[in-house]
C-alpha cells in the first residue's frame, strides 16, 4: 500500500473512532449517561436490564481506541512536515496521544467487567460504574498535551503557504479548555458539573465531535497536498521538504 494511501486511511480512522465511541453509548443505553446520584440498586438494575448492550458497547468503545492510535500517528507524520516546529512537539503529541488512547480503552474494560456479572452485589456494581464514568469524563490532561503540541507546530509554521491555517491551531487550543471543567466532577453528583452535567459532559461531547470533524478534514487536506506534490514530482520537478 502506498504510504500516502495509508496516511489517508489513518486520517479517516478519526471518523471511525468517534463513530464507535458514541455507538457504544447508544448500545449500552447510556444516552443520557447514568446519573452519579443513582442508588446502587438502580445502577445494578440498569446493568441487569441492558447486559448485552453494555457488553457490546464496551467492545465498541475499546475498538475506538485502536482507531484513535492510528489518528495520533498521522498527526505526528504531518507535524514532521513543518520544518520550524521542534521535534519535541511531535514526540510530545505522539506520547500524549498514546496515553489518550487509554481514556477510551480502560473505561471500556471497566464497562465490560461491570456488565459481565450484573448479579453481583449492587455496591460493587456501583463502584465499578463510578470508576468507568469518572475515568472516561475526567481524563482531559493527555488531550491538552497532545493538541497544544499540535497547535504549537501549526503556529510555528511561518512559511508563505503554511501546512495548516492559524485558526486551526486556535480551535484545538480552545477545544481543550472546554474539557477542563471535568476537573470538578469529583465534587458533584448532580447539576452541570456532575459527570452527566451540561458543562462537564454535553458541551465537551459536542466540542469533541466538532474538533474531530475539523481535524479529520484538515489532516486529509494536508495529506492530499502531499499526494498532489508527489504527482508533480513524478513529472520531473524537484520536491522539497515533504517530510514523509
Amino acid at each position: 500500500m502506498n504510504h500516502l494511501v495509508l496516511q489517508k486511511v489513518f486520517v479517516l480512522s478519526g471518523v471511525g473512532c468517534v463513530s464507535l465511541f458514541f455507538a457504544a453509548f447508544v448500545c449500552a443505553d447510556f444516552v443520557p449517561p447514568l446519573s452519579p446520584a443513582l442508588s446502587a440498586d438502580s445502577v445494578a438494575a440498569h446493568y441487569r436490564a441492558h447486559q448485552t448492550g453494555v457488553l457490546l458497547g464496551g467492545v465498541l468503545m475499546m475498538l475506538s481506541s485502536l482507531f484513535y492510535a492510528a489518528f495520533v500517528a498521522v498527526i505526528s507524520a504531518q507535524m514532521r512536515r513543518i520544518p520550524s516546529a521542534s521535534p519535541a512537539a511531535t514526540y510530545a503529541q505522539l506520547v500524549a496521544g498514546a496515553f489518550a488512547c487509554l481514556t477510551f480503552f480502560l473505561p471500556a474494560l471497566l464497562f465490560i467487567v461491570t456488565g459481565f456479572r450484573p448479579e453481583r452485589d449492587p455496591a460493587t456494581t456501583q463502584a465499578l460504574n463510578d470508576m468507568a464514568w469518572i475515568w472516561l469524563v475526567i481524563a482531559w490532561p493527555p488531550f491538552l498535551t497532545q493538541y497544544w503540541s499540535f497547535s504549537y507546530a501549526v503556529l510555528a509554521d511561518r512559511r508563505a503557504e503554511p501546512l495548516f491555517p492559524r485558526w486551526f491551531a486556535y480551535l484545538n487550543i480552545w477545544a481543550v479548555f472546554c474539557y477542563m471543567p471535568a476537573t470538578l466532577l469529583p465534587f458533584f453528583k448532580t447539576g452541570p458539573f456532575a459527570w452527566n452535567g451540561f458543562i462537564v459532559f454535553w458541551i465537551p461531547a459536542l466540542v469533541f465531535v466538532v474538533q474531530f470533524i475539523v481535524n479529520t478534514v484538515m489532516l486529509f487536506r494536508a495529506v492530499d497536498q502531499v499526494d498532489r506534490d508527489e504527482s508533480v514530482g513524478a513529472d520531473g520537478n524537484t520536491l522539497v521538504g515533504l517530510g514523509v
